[in-house]
């Protein structure tokens, strides 16, 4: 779709230049870093109630778990082009869910029918019976269907690289793991041998499993078990009391490469064990609430990606396109809704606005900014780097309320922006754009559907 379509008169920009907006993005980048804020994590817990929970059926932490899950499903691509953005729409009269898809590139309909098979799986699910079967059918499809990432995300010898990291030579995952293993002797104790060597011993036994993979066979029976079998145990060592500790110690352990090099280490594994959490928060949130998950209860529906546009000013040579990125898209689709009166926060119309918005990544500085001063949503997290290749689509198709509304938020992002463009230069590392985050979280209830069946019986392999 076309992001201009505004005149002089209607554009969002008509009191505030935008070539002067993205000046200023190139200013702060150049003092920064382009990493303005540390990494944030706001949990949905601390969030206030957006809206009223009396009229929606989910609560709002699994409408926020169930987003961040399907938009993690859509990200099947690396790079920023898949990343995925997902607003959940209860619809109170018929006891149907939407789920709403957002990326900066088209969702494949390859994609989309890989996601119509997963509603298919999750509604079949319901009867306790078939639980375990439906539960190792559901995690099986998606290590298959996110089959290449995940060799990405092990740096795994088999991975094909995208172009735009054929120049990268990282070594593979499991050949950090010594290191890993060599920084538990600086955070334990001597009294602590026993906790120690259990650490040391867990790691150990993981980075045995990693390199196993990488020695088997490509695109053979062996490799498909063994590389489910990875997951499983990546989600049981990252859900362990022991290395949650460890994570904990090593948090506080100070900012030495060789601390950062693990800690980021521990972070790998977590995204490796998100692709067994993830189908278990599914199948979790399913049989909570069955009434969207029957036939035809669950629907899919993906927005129209908005088209790059050119700009002249970048902190990079070659960033010469400016895009929509699919939180933007979904912000600006539901204020362009918000007048229809089928979706608003009453019981008495057929839609409720969603609450949160779910994310296969943390969100940009520049989106953290926007939907912060937006406030139609709660900002839920950053990853803190900023991106100048970002823009607002500026319609003809607003309202004067919503335009009105958009200059303001923009005029707040500029303050922001220029308020630590006047900071003295702070240098920060390259932030990790996504977390799991269960090396520091309760375990989740999730950890129950699958594991009493389904881990072991791998397990035994």
């Amino acid at each position: 779709m076309n992001p201009r379509t505004a005149d002089i008169q209607q554009s969002i920009w008509k009191d505030f230049s935008e070539d002067t907006f993205r000046s200023h993005l190139v200013l702060l980048e150049e003092r920064t870093n382009a990493v303005p804020v540390d990494s944030q994590l706001f949990p949905v817990a601390s969030l206030a109630e957006t809206r009223s929970a009396r009229h929606y059926g989910l609560s709002i932490r699994d409408e926020q778990t169930l987003a961040d899950a399907f938009a993690f499903l859509a990200a099947v691509q690396e790079g920023a082009q898949s990343v995925a953005a997902v607003c959940l729409e209860e619809h109170i009269r018929q006891h149907t869910l939407t789920v709403r898809f957002a990326a900066v590139d088209t969702i494949s309909l390859d994609l989309q029918q890989a996601l119509h098979t997963v509603s298919i799986i999750l509604g079949a699910s319901g009867s306790p019976d078939d639980r375990d079967l439906r539960s190792k059918e559901l995690f099986h499809f998606v290590v298959r269907l996110h089959f290449k990432r995940i060799l990405g995300r092990l740096r795994s010898s088999k991975w094909e690289k995208p172009k735009y990291l054929s120049r990268t030579h990282k070594k593979s995952l499991w050949q950090d793991f010594d290191n890993l293993a060599h920084r538990v002797q600086f955070v334990y104790t001597k009294r602590e041998k026993e906790l120690r060597d259990d650490v040391q011993h867990n790691i150990r036994t993981l980075a045995d499993t990693y390199s196993r993979f990488e020695s088997v066979s490509a695109k053979s029976v062996e490799e498909f078990e063994l590389l489910v079998h990875l997951i499983q145990v990546s989600y049981d060592f990252c859900t362990s009391t022991t290395a949650r500790d460890y994570a904990r110690r090593m948090s506080n352990a100070g900012q030495t490469n060789q601390v950062r090099a693990a800690v980021k280490t521990l972070r790998q594994i977590e995204k490796v064990a998100a692709y067994y959490r993830v189908p278990a928060t599914l199948i979790r949130v399913s049989h909570r609430y069955p009434q969207y998950f029957r036939a035809e209860g669950l629907r899919m529906e993906y927005l129209a990606p908005y088209a790059s546009v050119p700009t002249s000013i970048g902190y990079e040579d070659w960033a010469r396109t400016c895009h929509v990125h699919a939180e933007i898209q979904l912000v600006v689709y539901y204020d362009m809704r918000s007048c229809d009166t089928n979706m608003v926060d009453d019981p008495n119309h057929d839609s409720l606005m969603p609450r949160v918005m779910g994310t296969s990544k943390y969100l940009c500085y520049l989106c953290y900014l926007f939907i912060k001063f937006h406030s139609g949503f709660p900002a839920a997290n950053t990853h803190g780097r900023l991106y100048d290749q970002w823009t607002v689509p500026d319609l003809a198709e607003y309202s004067q309320e919503q335009r009105e509304r958009y200059r303001q938020v923009i005029k707040s992002m500029d303050e922001a922006i220029m308020t630590h463009a006047s900071k003295p230069p702070c240098w920060r590392a390259e932030p990790m754009t996504s977390r799991e985050n269960l090396l520091n979280s309760v375990q989740e209830e999730s950890a129950i559907v699958l594991s009493q069946s389904v881990i072991r019986d791998t397990a035994r392999r």
